[in-house]
């Protein structure tokens, strides 16, 4: 990467659907949460949060200042709707946290469900993106980026490119593209063109390389944004390929120049068995013979055979065809005669719940399935486990096996994302590459066996996975000099078509 230098406070614009701790369906909430706080301290930047006021953000744990009332934006489609609009903090930092309350908009309970009968389910968004534009111009308040986070913002790179092209308000700001996970696009039919004010040809571009009879969001926003990044290294070069690109693979590599990979990075002080509060007995390096104490109050927990010596193997995942879960239903049978014991915590698909449900009923000693998320339990499942399994068919940086590295649990992973850039076979963890039941079963086998009969190498790869930094450091830089290329590509956008006049 081409060094750019730094010099002025960049202010810069979050425009999320989650952000934690506030809101969160997974690791986009993650990132959306962390990475503003860091780019606030160690490099000054002046970051805001727009995030919309769902009904299962907790206001007691949470609470919030309204700040403007019956405020009226101009919206799509040439009419206007009012809305309220509350502020509070990114907890532990002076960070703003704007919270657009749109009660017709955003009806259900949690992040992503908000079905009304007759209406798409990426309108409630479509809409949020525009008030989110409207929000800042109503404060006075302008952005150097708008760094928005896959499908769900990615009509705002479309509106600054056309609706307010020729705004002076926005005629400096530089919107920056984060995908989180490509598979999840956000398709309409052209009708809906007009619901954005916007014409149907208006949208046509992007089917020439992605040839479809609806307007795909994310391909828009791939399209008009100014810089493009995703969660990891290996995924954004995955991502170039037809076999990860879903679709999109062509328009990518027409964006090459301005598309990378940033490894996502992590809050450690959340994830330290030093000092976690749902780790019962804290251990480090230097004591690490106290992490099968947690070992023997999980099997008990769990109603497991109480042992010090049988391998513990976990899972912590969303319940979804791309975690590879076939494959660990596959090898259940050998992983329960190898003497290891398992438990999978996650909720998702009803069908793949079930898989583990029988499982738990047939081996009751060996095997626990816990079907729901319970953050504070995931934290003692990492404490106690010795190893972790995530066979991924694609996973586009992955923070489950960063934490259980943190907590000397050893992952076993496909060699896919940013599960390829995070660990390191022999090393850190035990990788495979093909994704077939035979080639994770010698994945498990070869982790097992360095378990029972390496103690001294198990033990070096426990502490060489413990001492792995991924904090949010070195990616942070990274983010500086994405958004810094943003501006200048902006700047070129804006000069080509001054002289294009």
């Amino acid at each position: 990467m081409a060094k750019i230098k730094y010099k002025d406070r960049l202010k810069v614009l979050f425009v999320t659907s989650e952000a934690a701790p506030l809101a969160k369906a997974g690791g986009l909430g993650d990132v959306a949460g962390s990475l503003p706080k860091v780019l606030a301290r160690d490099y000054h930047m002046e970051v805001r949060i727009v995030l919309p006021k769902y009904k299962s953000i907790n206001m007691e744990k949470f609470p919030a200042e309204q700040i403007m009332n019956d405020i009226k934006l101009k919206m799509p489609n040439n009419h206007s709707e009012k809305m309220d609009v509350y502020k509070t903090y990114l907890p532990g930092t002076i960070i703003p946290v704007y919270l657009l309350d749109m009660p017709e908009l955003f009806v259900g309970e949690d992040v992503y469900d908000h079905n009304v009968q007759g209406r798409d389910t990426h309108i409630p968004f479509v809409y949020f993106s525009k008030a989110a534009i409207e929000l800042v111009k109503a404060m006075d308040w302008k952005p150097d980026i708008i760094h928005i986070q896959d499908w769900m913002m990615g009509l705002i790179p479309k509106w600054l490119k056309t609706t307010y092209l020729d705004n002076a308000f926005f005629k400096d700001t530089s919107v920056v593209l984060t995908v989180h996970n490509i598979a999840y696009q956000g398709k309409l039919d052209y009708k809906s063109a007009k619901l954005f004010g916007l014409k149907k040809s208006q949208f046509k571009r992007v089917s020439k390389f992605n040839p479809s009879d609806e307007i795909n969001i994310l391909g828009e926003a791939i399209l008009n944004s100014d810089m493009i990044n995703t969660v990891s290294p290996n995924y954004a070069r995955e991502l170039l390929t037809k076999k990860y690109g879903f679709g999109l693979q062509k328009l990518l590599r027409f964006k090459k120049k301005n598309f990378t990979g940033i490894l996502n990075g992590i809050d450690y002080s959340n994830f330290d068995p030093r000092t976690n509060p749902d780790t019962p007995v804290k251990y480090w390096i230097e004591n690490l013979d106290k992490k099968v104490e947690n070992k023997l109050i999980l099997q008990k927990k769990f109603g497991l055979t109480q042992s010090p010596d049988l391998p513990l193997i976990c899972a912590i995942t969303r319940l979804t065809h791309q975690k590879g879960l076939d494959l660990i239903d596959d090898v259940l049978k050998e992983l329960t005669d190898m003497g290891a014991q398992f438990i999978i915590l996650g909720s998702g698909a009803e069908s793949i719940e079930k898989i583990f449900i029988k499982a738990e009923k047939e081996y009751p000693k060996a095997v626990a399935a816990e079907m729901r998320f319970d953050a504070d339990l995931a934290q003692t499942i990492y404490a106690g486990s010795d190893m972790l399994l995530m066979p991924s068919r694609f996973e586009p940086c992955g923070l489950s096996q960063i934490i259980a590295m943190r907590f000397g649990t050893i992952p076993i992973v496909r060699h896919t994302g940013g599960l390829a850039d995070t660990v390191t076979d022999g090393t850190t963890g035990f990788v495979f590459r093909h994704y077939d039941k035979n080639a994770f079963l010698w994945a498990i086998r070869r982790a097992v066996d360095v378990y029972y009969n390496q103690k001294d190498h198990w033990r070096k790869m426990q502490t060489n996975a413990m001492k792995e930094d991924f904090s949010w450091t070195s990616s942070t830089k990274k983010y500086l000099w994405l958004y810094k290329k943003a501006i200048q590509n902006h700047k070129q956008f804006l000069k080509a078509r001054d002289e294009s006049k």
